[in-house]
């Protein structure tokens, strides 16, 4: 199992990297990440972007890979290119939440297009984390109850079928949900692992500290 943890230019709450990281992970910072990173005292393998962020003097051994500003795909984007062209397994977006809406909105974007390239892809900033279920990939899988959160289910797809919820305080039997409704939303853990089941679609699930 390989991992890589991607550090963004832009993390909105307090989220401890070194939790996380362990000493043989590939660390990739995309642009002011390099910023964060440098503060945390993380040296990454590689910085990727546009440079168009980032305030700290770019080490001279560290590889860096420069794009042009005027590009169609963000820096988080080509970060996950890159894992996926050199066959990690397990990815960890750190931050990549709040800030500017319409760059939220491009990474679950991206949540959704990676899903099926990477066993996991958790994107997190230390409040909130979400991953994808994808019916292409797996249909069923088991989430760890994490104290004091709540736990919210929304459909990425026109809409999600034969969604089963088990283990939480609002349960669903092979429903369908539906992007233009959020149904899913502050959903809770009651036991101590909820199990998600779909039969169709791509499934956004989100988990967020109280």
């Amino acid at each position: 199992m390989k991992k890589t943890v991607i550090i963004t230019s832009y993390i909105e709450n307090s989220l401890n990297l070194g939790e996380f990281i362990d000493s043989d992970d590939f660390v990739i910072c995309t642009d002011g990440g390099y910023d964060i990173a440098s503060r945390s005292g993380i040296i990454p393998d590689l910085i990727m972007g546009d440079f168009d962020s980032v305030t700290s003097p770019l080490p001279d051994n560290i590889r860096a890979i420069e794009f042009n500003p005027e590009k169609d795909f963000t820096d988080l984007d080509l970060a996950l290119k890159f894992s996926a062209e050199n066959d990690f397994s397990d990815v960890i977006i750190a931050g990549g939440i709040g800030g500017r809406l319409d760059h939220t909105v491009a990474n679950l974007q991206l949540l959704s297009h990676y899903c099926c390239s990477f066993s996991s892809l958790i994107m997190l900033d230390g409040r909130n984390k979400c991953f994808v279920v994808d019916s292409r990939k797996r249909s069923t899988i088991v989430i760890p109850a994490e104290e004091d959160s709540y736990l919210s289910f929304f459909s990425l797809s026109e809409k999600c079928t034969g969604v089963t919820l088990r283990g939480v305080k609002y349960t669903l039997d092979r429903y369908t949900l539906t992007q233009d409704f959020p149904l899913g939303v502050s959903n809770e853990f009651i036991k101590k692992e909820a199990v998600v089941s779909i039969e169709n679609g791509t499934l956004l699930v989100v988990i967020s500290k109280k």
